[in-house]
């Protein structure tokens, strides 16, 4: 029995559905499935999802809400494994989101791409933020133990997680060593991610 057929034995349609939608996409690593495929999967008529889902397009947003959810489990996991305040913490965190993006391909894109619903997707950043807030937390930790508390923690996050957004796109689309056949991520990630940080302790405002 699917993990979708079974959450919708326990009464919960709606995420029996976003279950079975996620199933779907990684059996065939592929977002063109149907919702009546989904509905099949789970064991209800293909009319049935639209008591809960104007369209395709409405499912594929739970879905994406719930590839959010996961980046943001596996991101507080990565985090609790290292000791607060330490530079192997954040730069553990950059490895977590490329493996993330290594292991979930294709909802990593799913996460990220437009689908004409910018406006919602911005309002909902503070709490569908895949991990950023933690990234925060050990950036904000990261410079209060080197004397550095005045630090905008958020900011130099942003450059920390667009480092790693960066690599991760690019080493999906097969560019990443477009230029040097000899880089790797990690490399890449570890390097520019001290780098970055180094720059807390220089002249340069944060």
């Amino acid at each position: 029995m699917s993990a979708a057929r079974a959450s919708y034995h326990h009464g919960n349609l709606r995420n029996a559905l976003i279950i079975a939608a996620a199933e779907l996409i990684e059996r065939d690593n592929t977002l063109d499935f149907s919702i009546a495929e989904a509905a099949e999967r789970v064991g209800v008529s293909a009319a049935a999802p639209y008591r809960h889902f104007a369209d395709k397009e409405n499912l594929l947003a739970a879905v994406r809400d719930l590839a959010f959810v996961g980046l943001d489990t596996v991101a507080a996991q990565t985090a609790a494994e290292h000791p607060v305040g330490s530079i192997e913490g954040i730069l553990a965190m950059g490895r977590c989101y490329l493996n993330y993006a290594r292991d979930k391909r294709i909802f990593f894109s799913l996460m990220w791409e437009s689908r004409g619903d910018i406006d919602q997707r911005r309002e909902k950043a503070q709490t569908d933020h895949g991990g950023f807030e933690t990234l925060v937390n050990l950036v904000s930790a990261f410079c209060q133990a080197r004397g550095r508390p005045e630090v905008n923690a958020s900011q130099l996050a942003t450059s920390l997680w667009s480092l790693s957004h960066g690599i991760a796109t690019l080493e999906a689309n097969q560019l990443l060593d477009l230029f040097d056949r000899s880089v790797t991520a990690e490399s890449i990630l570890d390097d520019s991610g001290r780098r970055i940080l180094d720059s807390v302790f220089t002249s340069r405002p944060w």
